[in-house]
């Protein structure tokens, strides 16, 4: 899977761990046969022209920046100023914790988490359950 797969799921993942309402049973339908083939350009239309789009996109530019942000090792310079005055941890840096601990400790593939959260039921709780919750 590649890197930008796994943000996609990653800021679909948060996302669905903010929504208080049920999605829309046909979207729910959709997302269902999206987890049989894992066809990411497919998910992220499907994700942005719905109503979740516009966190998706905040979600997905915010993984994509602190990614950006790591990899030029500025999150190890003690003294780097952003990194020192970013003191808040948002619920997709949580989601995105949870998962690399999940992959880490190899309870999970990607693969396997979007097809379990994309394929069921209620894919909120699902989400809410691995991420926010000890869930296995």
């Amino acid at each position: 899977m590649k890197d930008y797969e796994v943000e996609i799921l990653t800021a679909f993942f948060a996302v669905l761990t903010q929504q208080s309402e049920p999605l829309p049973a046909d979207f729910v339908v959709q997302l269902n046969q999206i987890s049989e083939t894992l066809n990411f350009n497919q998910l992220d239309e499907l994700i942005t022209n719905s109503s979740l789009g516009e966190n998706y996109q905040i979600a997905y530019k915010q993984l994509g920046s602190k990614s950006t942000f790591r990899s030029l090792g500025l999150a190890t310079t003690p003294d780097h100023q952003p990194e020192l005055e970013n003191t808040t941890c948002t619920e997709v840096d949580n989601v995105a914790r949870r998962m690399l601990t999940i992959l880490d400790q190899k309870q999970e593939t990607p693969e396997s988490l979007g097809k379990k959260i994309l394929g069921d039921i209620n894919p909120i709780e699902a989400a809410k359950t691995i991420f926010l919750t000890s869930g296995f």
